[in-house]
């Protein structure tokens, strides 16, 4: 029996890739997928890779799973050397000479033709050693390439986050990603809109295309949009996709405006505002385009809109990082991601980076310094980074953020960021040390009431944090009798604003989480 085990970076997401080898391999019926996780125990990773007695156990190895997949197999191979260790996926395909002894076989590329070969000469030599110990993926002619949607993938897929491939490679040459190295090529649109009919009416969080730019071939990607579409009944989940925002047409805005709200999600990779720094790692960015377009999106409000920075590139200093960040901030996607650069191995930008980058050699590949910032400037990037992930991105406190940071976004989520920086912190601790932040430099009953109103609109506990608690005695209890508020049916508080302008008085809110989070209001003055 060959096994592939595929070690996830969490519990919700599944890896698409062993689908693809197993379905495209001529001993399939002797294939079994495992989809587990990174942060389980390596004892319990063991079990799972021995169970049933394997012949074979192959690892396909990403960024994020690499140093699970070597302390695995060493582990497997210590105790059972008789077991064959096949590597493959991109974290092997590029240098590769320092993994060689860690695996029997190794695939590069595109796996499909490399491990359909490399199955079939182990059958042929009754599982025993080849000499041959590298296979070269090459690409496969889609219209040859069996479909990865089987049963088994629904099955596996059931409650998790699903992946879906409507092409590979990319059009673009990006120096800092490896997706641009092979071009793009498409699958054929009615196979795309076949592979799509197998999804309906499965029970899937989200389908997210992998393809590195969607839309790429804009024709080619409207023309999905109007199927799902068109189908959407039959889809109970969302679609994630990721876009380049310069290419973007007012008929694939359009498309978005007339979807329902919340059937697409859009991740827009800006990385960076600077134009010395987009000419340098070859990424051809119309900025203005950009900006136009991403406001465009957010403008629907129909779609949830994910937007991307990568600090440490070439000619970014620490100023121009911040102001790209204010920049894109005021741009108001749902999601901000501040991410840091990563050396990839394969990459155009790695083999052009002078000494005076510096890296870590071990993955994730994260920048250290450059000579345009320095570790010190990236470390506070961190810290607001950190702050923008669990106050921004969260989407719990949209109306107190929206409306008190204003002037300089980074310095706020800096600074506050530097408090919770890797703290373990629950939601009602998130909630006590923003409303103390705040307090310092607001008026409090402006700050507990704003808080309030978004506390109520995203948690249904009818438990208030310490720091939104307010005089429920008496008087209260028959106030709500005299308005006709069951409180067995309505969580109701007091706050000291008026919950649309915000000016000052007192007011009642409250809401019947049995019908969602539509909040009423009544004045008290």
């Amino acid at each position: 029996m060959i096994k592939i085990l595929a070690l996830n970076s969490k519990y919700v997401h599944t890896l698409l890739s062993p689908y693809y080898l197993k379905e495209n391999c001529e001993h399939k019926d002797k294939i079994q997928i495992i989809q587990t996780n990174i942060n389980q125990d390596i004892e319990s990773l063991y079990s799972l890779a021995l169970a049933d007695n394997p012949k074979v156990i192959a690892f396909p190895c990403y960024i994020f799973n690499i140093d699970c997949v070597l302390k695995l197999s060493k582990l497997i191979k210590t105790k059972n050397p008789e077991i064959l260790i096949i590597f493959g996926g991109p974290e092997v395909s590029f240098e590769y000479d320092n993994i060689l002894n860690e695996c029997d076989y190794l695939i590069t590329g595109e796996g499909e033709i490399a491990f359909n070969k490399l199955i079939c000469d182990l059958e042929q030599s009754n599982y025993n050693k080849l000499a041959k110990k590298v296979y070269v993926g090459e690409p496969l002619d889609f219209k040859y390439l069996e479909s990865p949607y089987s049963q088994d993938y629904f099955k596996d897929t059931a409650n998790k986050i699903a992946y879906f491939e409507a092409s590979r490679g990319c059009p673009y040459s990006c120096h800092y990603c490896m997706s641009g190295n092979d071009g793009l090529r498409c699958f054929e649109l009615q196979r795309v809109f076949a592979e799509l009919d197998k999804f309906k009416g499965k029970n899937i969080r989200v389908l997210k295309f992998v393809d590195r730019t969607f839309n790429a071939k804009k024709q080619f990607a409207k023309e999905i949009l109007k199927y799902i579409i068109n189908n959407k009944e039959y889809f109970a989940f969302s679609f994630h996709f990721e876009i380049a925002a310069d290419i973007l047409d007012d008929e694939f805005i359009d498309l978005v405006d007339k979807s329902p709200k919340g059937l697409f999600q859009f991740e827009v990779g800006v990385q960076s505002f600077n134009l010395q720094t987009l000419n340098e790692v070859v990424r051809k960015t119309d900025i203005e385009k950009v900006v136009n377009n991403i406001s465009k999106l957010v403008a629907t409000k129909k779609a949830h809109i994910h937007t991307d920075l990568i600090a440490g590139l070439p000619y970014e200093n620490y100023q121009s990082f911040v102001g790209g960040f204010n920049r894109l901030y005021a741009l108001k996607s749902d999601m901000l991601q501040l991410g840091f650069l990563k050396v990839l191995k394969g990459s155009k930008l790695k083999s052009q980076l002078g000494k005076d980058y510096k890296y870590n050699n071990t993955p994730p590949y994260e920048i250290i310094s450059t000579p345009f910032i320095s570790s010190e400037e990236l470390q506070l990037l961190k810290f607001a980074e950190e702050g923008c992930d669990k106050y921004y991105n969260s989407g719990l406190f949209a109306k107190t953020l929206e409306y008190f940071v204003k002037d300089n976004p980074y310095q706020f989520y800096l600074e506050i960021g530097k408090i919770i920086y890797n703290k373990k912190l629950s939601l009602f601790d998130r909630i006590e040390i923003l409303y103390q932040f705040l307090c310092k430099n607001y008026n409090q009953v402006l700050v507990k009431g704003l808080m309030t109103i978004d506390y109520l609109e995203h948690n249904n506990s009818r438990v208030l944090p310490g720091c939104l608690k307010f005089n429920y005695d008496k008087n209260f209890a028959k106030r709500l009798k005299e308005l006709g508020i069951d409180k067995k049916i309505y969580f109701a508080v007091e706050i000291g604003i008026n919950p649309v302008n915000y000016s000052y008085g007192k007011y009642l809110v409250y809401v019947d989480y049995s019908k969602g989070y539509d909040l009423k209001y009544i004045s008290l003055n």
